[in-house]
């Protein structure tokens, strides 16, 4: 049996990797020069810089799996939990692992202390529990965006401090853009779990699965029909038309890019892609000589603290290894609609708001940069508006599971390596099973 997988990030080698395991031929074939999707990590001046995905935790298990299974693991290492939210200009650190303990801490009044026994009620009263790997299983709830549920169970406070903050570190965007199931998502994902890094940058991962298979970069598919023995994929490499034959294509790409090359597909994710948006990503990388006081992994912020940046990651409290020692290494995420408000800006521009925050915040590393970089991403992940999730649950029930094409990428859940990973598996299991588990 023969698959083609289209995309070489996360979702495409994780579902080749099982195809393969299970005795398949495996084909990948990859647009772009190199695998890992909007996993990208570079080196430059002795940092290393992740272009893309920076955080992962204890909670990615079907992560840490695949690394076991390629002999990765021992480059898994422990980070801290701590991390710091911004009120007022001033930063409070708690145990990002147990994001409830902002209730004990001095940025929030008592009442809005109180208050939030509310949302750990409503969290734990969610039929079915929140599946942070398939978020559409709670689309019930998919019914206002977070920031209405904020006002409407919690207060301004809250919602200023807790849950716009939260919104923007995992979706990119703002509270009152996104739905309310992404704040009960984020408490899932962070509630017990711990973070983590690998040595090295998290292309690692990628790069080492597309080592044990038929990787084919700048290989641009143009079509995939169905056939009477399976599925013809046409690509274009190195400037020459191609077409293979094989018995199944897994497409693990944006939604919109599968559904313009799959006609297969169209009937069942042509409707979820119109209705899905992508949030735009800029990425401001900022290297210092020497390191920050503050012990945190990241730093959270609202709206009302800063318009566009939402999240400042410190890499080198994440893994030493990313920042020549005593150096900082610090990556400062400007999130879709403080985009938006900002308008055409260059590289110089970025890094000069980037610095500036960084600086007030960390005053020691002021005059001491070393290094400036920008990564942008037209296309990052998508927004988890509101109803979105019921969309994507309508989309599942639509799946035909004896379509030798079958769809892996960032649009079922809650984007991440882990569910990245996840879905390019069932699809896989899909194919092989010929039924969703």
């Amino acid at each position: 049996m023969k698959a083609i997988v289209v995309g070489a990030g996360h979702a495409g080698l994780a579902a080749g990797h099982r195809l393969q395991k299970a005795g398949w031929e495996v084909v990948v074939l990859e647009a772009g020069g190199q695998v890992g999707g909007r996993v990208q990590t570079i080196q430059k001046n002795g940092y290393t810089i992740e272009r893309g995905a920076t955080q992962m935790s204890t909670g990615y298990k079907a992560y840490q799996a695949l690394a076991r299974d390629i002999g990765l693991d021992p480059e898994i290492i422990n980070c801290t939990n701590k991390v710091a939210f911004l009120r007022h200009g001033r930063l409070y650190e708690i145990d990002g692992s147990r994001p409830l303990t902002a209730m004990f801490s001095g940025f929030l009044s008592p009442w809005s202390k109180l208050l939030l026994l509310r949302t750990v009620r409503d969290f734990l009263a969610l039929k079915p529990r929140m599946q942070v790997l398939d978020v559409s299983a709670s689309h019930a709830q998919d019914t206002e965006t977070a920031h209405a549920y904020a006002l409407r169970r919690l207060n301004q406070e809250i919602y200023d401090v807790l849950v716009d903050p939260l919104m923007r570190a995992y979706t990119l965007n703002r509270g009152d853009k996104v739905s309310k199931v992404e704040w009960f998502s984020g408490l899932a994902n962070l509630a017990g779990e711990k973070f983590l890094a690998l040595r090295g940058g998290n292309q690692n991962l990628p790069k080492a699965v597309a080592a044990r298979l038929n990787v084919r970069t700048d290989a641009k598919v143009t079509e995939i029909s169905r056939t009477n023995q399976g599925v013809a994929v046409s690509y274009v490499e190195q400037g020459a038309p191609h077409q293979v034959q094989a018995d199944a294509c897994i497409l693990a790409t944006r939604l919109p890019e599968a559904v313009a090359l799959a006609p297969a597909i169209a009937t069942t994710a042509a409707p979820l892609a119109e209705q899905l948006r992508y949030n735009q990503a800029v990425l401001a990388h900022l290297g210092y000589r020497v390191a920050t006081n503050s012990k945190a992994i990241g730093v959270l912020l609202g709206t009302a603290e800063h318009r566009q940046i939402g999240l400042i990651w410190l890499e080198h409290n994440k893994d030493p290894g990313t920042a020549p020692a005593g150096h900082a290494l610090i990556t400062c995420y400007f999130e879709h609609s403080g985009l938006a408000e900002l308008g055409e800006t260059d590289d110089a521009g970025i890094i000069a708001i980037a610095q500036a925050l960084v600086e007030q915040l960390f005053p020691e590393l002021r005059g001491q940069r070393d290094l400036a970089e920008v990564s942008r991403w037209p296309l990052a992940i998508p927004n988890p508006a509101p109803g979105i999730y019921k969309a994507i649950d309508a989309m599942k029930r639509r799946i035909d599971p004896e379509n030798p094409v079958q769809l892996a990428g960032d649009y079922f859940t809650c984007t991440g390596q882990n569910s990245a990973i996840h879905w390019g598996q069932k699809a896989a299991e899909t194919v092989l099973a010929g039924k969703i588990r």
